[in-house]
């Protein structure tokens, strides 16, 4: 009578587990979309908007989720601008708040990111057998419009570099040398 409970309990549990297996299989290919627009509001009840970027770098979302969770105080007031920086060890966020307390502007750079799949798909279509060396991506948004949003790369094959700047939609062009500061 044990061995039968014994093997009813072991075929039970092998059984839960296999289905748990076969469910995380199907799920195992997820979408991506793009992050609705963060309403950022002031202590004056005026509201800015702040796009965050869909960027599969966990510590870029990082350094996005505490800015949208950040509330601008009382300390802004004897000032014209109040400026808040927010550092990481792959880069930077810093965002401009006027004298009401306002979110005006935001840019964002960072180096060595995590390149989103589509992107990184386009650029080996284009550049078959070169390898990314060195990534930088820059975003900027001002009053809630997105001014720049690209990714800066270094690439290589055998003892060739090729410096290209992608689009966020994945245009490719190559790289001015103003835009190459890959600090």
């Amino acid at each position: 009578m044990r061995t039968i409970i014994t093997f009813a309990l072991c075929l039970s549990l092998f059984t839960a587990s296999y289905s748990q297996d076969k469910k995380a299989n199907k799920n195992s290919e997820t979408k991506i979309e793009e992050l609705p627009e963060v309403v950022v509001s002031s202590i004056k009840n005026d509201f800015a908007k702040y796009i965050p970027d869909n960027n599969p770098d966990v510590i870029v979302r990082k350094t996005q989720n505490e800015f949208v969770a950040y509330t601008v105080d009382e300390d802004y007031k004897d000032f014209d601008t109040y400026l808040v920086t927010l550092k990481n060890s792959k880069g930077s966020l810093i965002a401009t708040y006027n004298q009401k307390g306002m979110l005006m502007s935001v840019e964002e750079k960072y180096v060595n990111v995590e390149l989103p799949r589509e992107l990184m798909k386009t650029v080996y279509l284009a550049y078959p057998e070169w390898t990314v060396t060195r990534s930088k991506f820059v975003y900027s948004q001002e009053k809630g419009q997105i001014l720049k949003k690209a990714y800066l790369l270094k690439l290589q094959k055998n003892n060739k570099t090729q410096n290209i700047l992608v689009s966020s939609i994945g245009e490719i062009k190559i790289a001015n040398l103003e835009e190459l500061a890959m600090n």
